[in-house]
């Protein structure tokens, strides 16, 4: 329970700053990376051990299997390299604690397992848009601190991040209830009903002197008509431009909130905790 105070502090601190600037600071990660270190010197002097997530061969061939669609990406995403190219010192990262794993005496080796294999899941998440790289380092420091139990998956961030998709699925419910509450209208903005159904779901009105870069519209503007975006997702747009397109229209618009998954991830982190891994516990259930 002592490494959950912590923990949770650093989470709540970067799910604030990430509401506020959209990004955190490397800083938070590291503490909490060297938090985990300094659990881990106290487990090795009162003689703690961890089970190993694998034998070494395996992992292995684990590692080397990843470099290898690492530099296959390199190779086939010429058009990207640039951007790829950029993940190389996180790359070299990752191998200098990959190396240290097969070296280290229990917990550190177990530490070091869990942070490469999370490297590992988190690369690829991250590869396809799935997550965020601030979000994948969240799930990275947490691997240091936190293993497998009997309640959540061999990896603990990984029933961290399954959570954290089960519970980000409850926002739109949220949304939902809180726009009938408001009984929030689309008052001189066209749409069709399903337009109208998945905005009540996604969104909410604002006075658009409110609007900022922390939110995103649902509405646009055509021939000098106001409508519902069909697509959803964010889109980057100038504030100060929008608000000057859109307000001889209207005062009050539609946006959608862009919601960190920070957020998702520190309620998946407290319910894979006391709880365990939700999706695993579904599936055990349903089978």
């Amino acid at each position: 329970m002592i490494r959950v105070i912590p923990v949770l502090i650093l989470l709540f601190y970067a799910c604030i700053e990430d509401i506020k600037k959209r990004e955190i600071e490397d800083w938070v990660w590291i503490v909490m990376i060297a938090i985990g270190l300094l659990f881990g010197v106290y487990d090795y002097s009162q003689n703690i051990t961890y089970k190993t997530l694998a034998e070494n061969i395996t992992l292995i061939k684990i590692i080397a299997l990843f470099i290898i669609v690492y530099i296959a990406i390199l190779i086939l995403e010429k058009s990207s390299f640039q951007e790829n190219i950029k993940e190389t010192p996180y790359i070299l990262a990752f191998l200098g604690v990959s190396v240290l794993m097969f070296f280290a005496p229990n917990p550190f080796n177990v530490i070091f397992q869990n942070m490469s294999v999370t490297f590992i899941f988190i690369f690829f998440i991250t590869f396809f848009g799935l997550m965020g790289g601030g979000d994948g380092k969240a799930l990275i420091a947490l691997s240091s601190l936190f293993f497998g139990t009997e309640k959540t998956l061999p990896i603990f961030s990984i029933s961290v991040f399954d959570n954290s998709l089960i519970l980000v699925i409850f926002l739109p419910l949220a949304i939902f209830f809180y726009n009938v509450l408001k009984k929030s209208k689309f008052e001189g903005i066209e749409g069709q009903k399903l337009a109208k159904i998945r905005a009540y779901f996604t969104g909410y009105p604002i006075c658009i002197a409110h609007l900022s870069d922390k939110t995103f519209p649902l509405v646009f503007c055509e021939d000098g008509k106001l409508k519902l975006r069909s697509a959803l997702g964010t889109i980057e747009y100038d504030v100060d431009k929008y608000r000057e397109e859109i307000s001889p229209y209207t005062e009050r618009i539609w946006v959608t909130p862009g919601l960190p998954f920070l957020i998702p991830i520190t309620l998946g982190f407290i319910t894979a905790y006391f709880y365990g891994d939700l999706l695993f516990k579904l599936l055990f259930y349903l089978f």
